[in-house]
């Protein structure tokens, strides 16, 4: 089954709106603008924006450091990212959050600094979910590096045994930081591991936005209609390195030639061409659009006021509910 046009587009441009501020960040850092360090997930666009796209705005995200594609599908807006990127007191946690995104608008609780630790918190949500009987799936977003942290176990477990709202979704990038995803796994795929906590999965084309949305859109009626937590693995490729300061030498040149190849963007680019949904003059006006959203937030938090010396001790502790 085909996406329609309008939905198509509209993930086209979120994946425009990720790559462009990726790009954006990588300039300024360049440049020596800035001193915020990346983690880029080019070509990964499709799995971020396909993963979150079926999400109500009430529904819970995890996401990870490598998550600007997963907080502009969520529906955070480049604006209050680049506010948190650049530490202002206007941000989303009054500059206390940075690369650690966190936006109670639209239920993205925050990323912890330890990847792999907030598996039992996702649970946790999920649990607290089915206990106060709310229409909310919490979507638990990782790397396949992750997935081999202790408390992934533990948590599938209990979140099978009570029948939880919980998506886990493996982003499968072909790395686990600085080395290839074989170097940690005996196996080619995680998502298998889901059969022995008797949880359904299924293993997705993470180039495909359309095979993204969709396989999420399932997983996600899935668990919100109280069958329990599904496992997702999306297969796609780290354009990117793991960091700004990552030399980068153990990247087989021939494994970015024929991922290039496969591009998420000029894939869902094509289609649209294809469908006449697209035009190539409308792509480049599109394109124009994005990039002035991106400088114009990027120029609206240079301008944004800074945190004052009080503005450290505030929201230092929660007296209630974060969520």
């Amino acid at each position: 089954m085909s996406l329609g046009n309008e939905k198509l587009l509209g993930l086209y441009r979120k994946m425009l709106l990720v790559r462009a501020m990726e790009e954006k960040h990588g300039s300024l850092l360049q440049e020596g603008k800035i001193q915020l360090m990346s983690h880029f997930g080019t070509g990964q666009e499709a799995v971020a924006v396909g993963v979150t796209g079926p999400l109500k705005q009430d529904d819970i995200l995890f996401g990870t450091h490598r998550g600007v594609g997963e907080y502009i599908g969520k529906g955070m807006s480049a604006k209050d990212i680049w506010l948190e990127y650049l530490g202002k007191r206007t941000g989303t946690c009054k500059g206390k959050g940075t690369l650690h995104l966190c936006d109670r608008k639209v239920n993205i609780p925050g990323l912890v600094s330890s990847l792999g630790s907030d598996f039992s918190h996702a649970v946790g949500a999920a649990l607290a979910a089915k206990m106060k009987k709310w229409d909310q799936v919490t979507l638990y977003f990782v790397g396949e590096g992750t997935c081999n942290q202790g408390e992934a176990g533990p948590s599938m477990c209990m979140a099978s045994l009570w029948k939880l709202p919980v998506v886990f979704a493996v982003c499968t990038n072909q790395f686990c930081e600085l080395s290839y995803m074989c170097d940690h796994y005996p196996t080619d795929d995680v998502a298998p591991r889901a059969a022995g906590y008797d949880i359904p999965f299924e293993i997705v084309d993470g180039q495909d936005i359309e095979a993204t949305y969709e396989a999420t859109e399932k997983a996600i009626a899935h668990a919100r209609t109280g069958n329990g937590p599904y496992l997702l693995e999306y297969k796609t490729f780290r354009m990117a390195l793991h960091f700004s300061g990552d030399p980068g030498g153990y990247v087989k040149p021939e494994d970015l030639e024929k991922w290039g190849k496969r591009d998420p963007i000029d894939l869902c680019k094509a289609k649209l061409l294809e469908r006449k949904a697209l035009t190539p003059d409308a792509d480049e006006k599109l394109r124009q659009k994005v990039q002035a959203e991106v400088d114009g937030a990027v120029d609206a938090a240079f301008a944004a006021p800074d945190p004052t010396v009080d503005d450290l001790f505030e929201d230092v502790y929660a007296q209630k509910g974060v969520i």
